[in-house]
């Protein structure tokens, strides 16, 4: 997983998200689009390193 920070990444990079959120009667002052996406990505890292720290702890 790479854990760049989502603020780093265009609009192109989350494309594939942006996709899966896209509403075309939204009426809001941000790019709500680009936002979640950037909000999902951060809890797709924070997930996949708490994924990595429960594998390290012992049983």
């Amino acid at each position: 997983m790479d854990f760049q920070s989502p603020l780093k990444k265009t609009k192109d990079e989350y494309k594939e998200t942006v996709d899966l959120i896209s509403m075309a009667n939204s009426a809001v002052g941000i790019d709500a689009q680009y936002t979640h996406a950037i909000i999902i990505e951060f809890l797709k890292q924070i997930s996949a390193r708490l994924e990595k720290l429960e594998k390290a702890l012992p049983r």
